[in-house]
């Protein structure tokens, strides 16, 4: 090579090769940037409404599938009929490239809470991060979980016998009970992440004041910012499908995974409520089925109020059907 030959490729190194490795280093950085913030649960206890208002705020970045389920692996198959699972790093990662300079980069994934694992694999993975749990009284979460799962056409015997299935406790169980004895769950994230780094609110007091709560979380969050033009909405209203093509096309795997991907949740939720439901009168659940919730849930009512350090508000286990 000739003398000017190699002072081109010394100048060429020194001004460009330098700044391309820059550059990918860079690239791969962001790509690989992991969430701070995790709405954790609990499923129906108004995660969808959080996660809605949160990733319209400045400052905050919210994954554009709400629900990546990446951390649930013990209580999420892989093949699940309707969360569809994200199991590829690479593919979770891709749901928040397009974070710039946001102080908060979450998702909400509500399978999280009661998951065995998934607060150690997300304290593995990004131990600063802020947690928020939403409780719900466990007696009517499940019963809206089960309508629900009727609605989609994963249910079709009635909420008693899918409440007698499962606590025989067979394999199977559709309804997860479990899923509503929150002392554990909460005392597993609050062992992991300290009391600093979890907020707990109470769905029942959110839906009362939804402008109140939002605040207090961005308070958690330590974003400044006033919610002058907040305006509630209702998300998730009862309904029932529109008719037999709308019923398959809730419960089809493909067009749910393909819809979060293609379609903004605002978008999905104003096609879903105008073409495939029609909002229904939500059924009342039976005395019956309501007393033999409250005796499953009972004993850990207590135990959750005194973790809290707090009367929660759930009149099922303060009326006469809890004595």
């Amino acid at each position: 090579m000739s003398y000017l030959g190699r002072v081109f490729e010394d100048w060429w190194i020194t001004n460009y090769e330098d700044q391309s490795f820059i550059l990918i280093r860079q690239m791969r950085k962001n790509m690989e940037r992991w969430p701070n913030f995790f709405i954790v649960g609990a499923d129906k206890a108004g995660t969808s409404s959080l996660y809605s208002y949160l990733k319209d705020i400045p400052g905050i970045f919210m994954s554009s599938i709400k629900e990546p389920n990446y951390f649930s692996r013990k209580t999420i198959p892989d093949e699940h009929p309707i969360l569809n699972p994200i199991r590829d790093q690479r593919k979770y990662l891709e749901l928040f490239k397009d974070a710039k300079h946001e102080q908060i980069v979450g998702e909400a994934s509500p399978s999280y809470l009661a998951d065995p694992e998934a607060a150690e694999l997300i304290h593995r993975i990004s131990p600063a991060s802020k947690i928020l749990i939403s409780l719900r009284d466990p007696v009517e979460r499940i019963f809206s979980h089960y309508l629900m799962l009727k609605r989609n056409g994963l249910i079709k015997s009635s909420f008693y016998d899918e409440i007698h299935f499962a606590l025989k406790k067979h394999d199977g169980d559709r309804l997860h009970l479990n899923h509503g004895l929150y002392f554990e769950h909460v005392k597993r994230y609050l062992d992991r992440f300290g009391e600093d780094q979890v907020k707990i609110i109470i769905f029942e007091e959110f839906v009362k004041n939804e402008r109140l709560t939002v605040q207090n979380i961005l308070r958690f969050l330590n974003l400044k910012i006033n919610l002058h033009n907040f305006q509630p909405e209702i998300y998730n209203k009862y309904g029932v499908a529109r008719g037999q093509l709308a019923a398959k096309i809730l419960k089809n795997r493909f067009i749910r995974s393909t819809s979060e991907k293609l379609i903004s949740p605002s978008k999905r939720r104003l096609l879903k409520e105008k073409l495939i439901l029609k909002e229904d009168t939500k059924p009342i659940m039976d005395e019956r089925e309501r007393i033999i919730l409250i005796d499953f849930y009972k004993n850990d009512v207590p135990k959750i109020e005194n973790l809290l350090g707090r009367k929660l508000p759930w009149k099922n286990f303060h009326s006469h059907l809890y004595q």
